[in-house]
C-alpha cells in the first residue's frame, strides 16, 4: 500500500470516528432537550439566612425523590427539573440536616401551576396543609432517584478511580447525559471531611478530569487543606454546570458549616467557576469562598468553538457558551457584586511551527488576558508553559500557596 493510500485510509478512519462521536452527541443533546425543563421559582416568606431545600417529585406519596437542590439567600431561583417530575416541595431546613420535619415552613405545589414562561410562585408557611408523608425525617440524599439526579457529594474517593480516567473525560464531552447517568459527576472528597482543614475546590476544564490536577495536589499541604474535586461532563451548557456546582457547595455548606474555602480552576473550569461565583454572590451565599484562582482560562472565549457552532453537524452545548460572542461570555463579567480575590494565571509557551499565534498552544493570550478578567483580578502571573504543562509548574504552586495565606489573613477577624 503506497503512502497516499495510507493517508487516505487514515483520514477515512478519523472521519468514521468523528461520525460516531457526533452520533453519540446528537443522541445525548436530544435527551437533554427532552428530559430537562427549566423553571424560574420565586419563593416568598424567607430571609437571606434561610437554607432552602427544593425537592422534585413524580407523586406526592413517592418514596423516592427526583432531585434535590439547596439554595441560600433570598433571590429568585432557576431550577432544572426532569420532564417526569410533577410536584415541587419546598421547605426551610431550620436545623440544616437535609431532612424535612413537619414543624418547618413548607409548601407543596404542582409544576402544572407554572405560567407560560415556566415561572412558579411559592409562599412558605407553617401550616397543616398536605405534605409528602414519605419525606418526613428521611435523609434526602439516600432517597434520591439515581436514574435522574446523579451528582454525588462528600463521597470519599481517590484520583485513581475510574471516573477520573481519560475515557471518562471523553464521555463527558461527547455523551454528557450518559456521563451523568453513569454516576461519574459530583463534588468528591479525596479524604474524609475534617472540620479543622480548609477545603480546596478544584474545577477541571474541557475534556478534563480531576486527575489533571495531580501535580498541583501533590504540592498542597494536606495537614492544613482538604481537597474536593468537582467532576462534571464538559459537553453540558456551562451555566447548567455552574448551577450544579452552586447546588453541591450549598449542600455541603449546610451539612458541614465550613467557614473558608478556596476555589481553583483550569482552562474552561475558570469560566464555570466565574459563572458559579456570579450566581452565589448575587444570592449572598458564598462568603465562605475566600479566593478564586484561575489557570489558563479562556475568559475571552474560544474562536474555534464558534467554528463548531457554525459548521459541526451537531453542536456541543458547551461550544455555544465558549464562542466569544455568546450570551454566556457577554454576561460573565457583568456582575456588580463583590467577588473573592482573584489570582489570574496564564501561559505563553508556543510549540510547533503551525500555530505561531501568541498562546499557550491551546488558548490565545488575548483570551487568557481578556481585559475584563484583568480588571477584575487582584494578581496576574504569567508562565512560560503550555496549556497542560502549567499545572506542573513549581512556581505556580508556590504563588497559589502564598495567595491562599494572604486571603486567609484577610478573612481573620
Amino acid at each position: 500500500m503506497d503512502f497516499y493510500r495510507l493517508i487516505a485510509l487514515a483520514f477515512a478512519m478519523i472521519f468514521l470516528s468523528a461520525c460516531s462521536q457526533f452520533r453519540h452527541l446528537a443522541k445525548d443533546v436530544e435527551t437533554l432537550n427532552l428530559k430537562y425543563v427549566q423553571y424560574e421559582v420565586q419563593v416568598s416568606n424567607r430571609t437571606e439566612t434561610d437554607t432552602l431545600i427544593l425537592v422534585l417529585l413524580e407523586d406526592i406519596n413517592a418514596e423516592k425523590i427526583d432531585g434535590l437542590d439547596v439554595m441560600l439567600g433570598d433571590n429568585d431561583i432557576t431550577l432544572q427539573a426532569t420532564s417526569s417530575s410533577r410536584y415541587l416541595f419546598v421547605f426551610i431546613d431550620k436545623n440544616s440536616d437535609l431532612r424535612f420535619q413537619n414543624n418547618e415552613e413548607y409548601e407543596l405545589v404542582s409544576l402544572s401551576q407554572a405560567d407560560s414562561n415556566n415561572r412558579l410562585s411559592v409562599s412558605l408557611n407553617a401550616n397543616e396543609k398536605d405534605y409528602p408523608p414519605n419525606l418526613v425525617d428521611k435523609p434526602l440524599k439516600k432517597i434520591t432517584n439515581l436514574k435522574i439526579s446523579q451528582a454525588k457529594f462528600d463521597l470519599v474517593t481517590s484520583l485513581s478511580d475510574s471516573q477520573f480516567d481519560r475515557e471518562s473525560a471523553k464521555l463527558g464531552m461527547w455523551q454528557p447525559v450518559t456521563h451523568l447517568q453513569e454516576g461519574k459527576s459530583g463534588l468528591f472528597f479525596l479524604q474524609s471531611y475534617d472540620a479543622h482543614k480548609i477545603p480546596v475546590i478544584l474545577v477541571h476544564g474541557m475534556a478534563g478530569t480531576a486527575r489533571d490536577f495531580e501535580p498541583l495536589i501533590a504540592g498542597i499541604n494536606q495537614e492544613k487543606y482538604q481537597i474536593w474535586v468537582f467532576n462534571y461532563p464538559s459537553g453540558l451548557p456551562l451555566l447548567m454546570v455552574a448551577k450544579g456546582l452552586d447546588n453541591l457547595v450549598n449542600i455541603l455548606k449546610a451539612k458541614y458549616q465550613f467557614e473558608q474555602a478556596h476555589l481553583v480552576a483550569h482552562s474552561m473550569g475558570g469560566l464555570v467557576s466565574k459563572a458559579y461565583l456570579n450566581i452565589c454572590t448575587k444570592a449572598g451565599s458564598c462568603n465562605e469562598i475566600i479566593s478564586f484562582t484561575s489557570i489558563s482560562s479562556p475568559f475571552g472565549g474560544v474562536s474555534s468553538a464558534q467554528s463548531g457552532v457554525d459548521y459541526a453537524p451537531v453542536v456541543m452545548p458547551s461550544w455555544r457558551d465558549l464562542a466569544p460572542s455568546s450570551e454566556f461570555m457577554e454576561d460573565l463579567f457583568t456582575s456588580t457584586e463583590a467577588m473573592p480575590p482573584h489570582l489570574l494565571n496564564f501561559g505563553f509557551k508556543i510549540s510547533g511551527l503551525i500555530n505561531q499565534k501568541s498562546s499557550d498552544g491551546v488558548i490565545s493570550l488575548s483570551s487568557q488576558l481578556n481585559q475584563q478578567a484583568q480588571q477584575s483580578s487582584d494578581m496576574i502571573r504569567g508562565y512560560d508553559e503550555n496549556h497542560v504543562g502549567i499545572l506542573n509548574n513549581k512556581q505556580l504552586h508556590k504563588s497559589i500557596a502564598e495567595f491562599w495565606r494572604e486571603t486567609e489573613g484577610r478573612k481573620e477577624p
